[in-house]
């Protein structure tokens, strides 16, 4: 009942970089630069490898396009008819519908919206392709937060002084599971797991932990949510959602966004990557300009709620 795949209602209605543990000196303090060694032991643990090989998936990064030119125009016009179809009641609709009223899909707030960004850093171990300076930039040029919900093994490559600044600037990041794939046949004590040692690993970033969470492709059990609800944690969806892993059109995406938002709408964009899911940041750049054509604040989720 409290589930929801993205994909199949269109179908239906249509680090950290090498071995050695980088450390650098600091207030003679050592501080890690990556995480490539904390999370190599997290994966030589028993219950990880035995976790991981019992639900093992495609991640959700290997199924979507790459670049926009996989995809054909007349297949770019049906994603775009699809979403559109599916989503005419609205996001709020069905959040409402399909999950527990614990679930936030949206605030009471006459003048601001909370921006969210999945599948942060950078998948894969290779620095190079990471974009969060990038992202970092243009939100700091409109003066606009953002709650990075962000997947343990994405954070292999990040440079921690990157996610510092992130942090100082007023962004904030929160769980997002280990893997890119979904997590509603797990069992409560293999998903809490999960859970927890993807906050072990966000917690070498920030100070105090995030009491929020999304659940990858939006698939939300019950086993979850007692999980969830154990560790005084709250599920968020977004209201505003152009489906942009799916759909590469970074002017469509912000069009699509920018004529449904509302004064505390949740809006979410994917993190883009160089070479993958690279249209987002244009997405980004002309949905924040539009934002503030609206006279729309651009804050995070923790902001929101306060």
């Amino acid at each position: 009942m409290f589930k929801i795949n993205i994909e199949y209602f269109i179908i239906f209605i249509v680090p950290i970089s090498c071995l050695a543990q980088i450390k650098i000196e600091n207030n003679n303090q050592s501080r890690f630069v990556n995480q490539y060694d904390f999370i190599e032991q997290i994966k030589s643990d028993d219950n990880y490898a035995e976790i991981k090989k019992k639900h093992s998936q495609i991640l959700g990064r290997n199924r979507d396009p790459k670049e926009s030119s996989e995809i054909s125009k007349a297949t770019l016009q049906f994603r775009k008819f699809g979403w559109i179809l599916m989503t005419l009641p609205g996001l709020r609709f069905w959040t409402r519908v399909l999950y527990p009223k614990s679930t936030v899909s949206h605030f009471n707030n006459s003048n601001a919206v909370a921006f969210t960004i999945d599948d942060g850093f950078c998948g894969g171990n290779n620095p190079n392709v990471c974009m969060i300076e990038e992202v970092r930039e243009i939100f700091k040029f409109y003066d606009a937060k953002a709650t990075f919900f962000v997947t343990g093994n994405h954070c292999l490559s990040t440079n921690k002084y990157q996610v510092d600044l992130l942090l100082k600037e007023g962004h904030e990041i929160s769980n997002h599971n280990f893997f890119d794939w979904k997590y509603n046949r797990y069992s409560s004590k293999d998903f809490e797991y999960d859970l927890l040692i993807t906050e072990k690993i966000l917690t070498n970033y920030r100070n105090k932990t995030s009491k929020w969470y999304r659940a990858p492709f939006g698939r939300l059990s019950k086993n979850m949510q007692l999980v969830l609800k154990k560790n005084d944690m709250i599920h968020v969806l977004p209201d505003v959602f152009a489906h942009d892993t799916f759909i590469p059109d970074p002017k469509w995406i912000a069009k699509y966004i920018l004529k449904r938002v509302k004064p505390g709408s949740i809006i979410l964009i994917h993190m883009p990557e160089i070479g993958l899911r690279e249209w987002n940041f244009e997405a980004m750049k002309l949905t924040l300009a539009g934002l503030k054509e609206k006279g729309l604040k651009v804050i995070n989720l923790s902001q929101m709620n306060n």
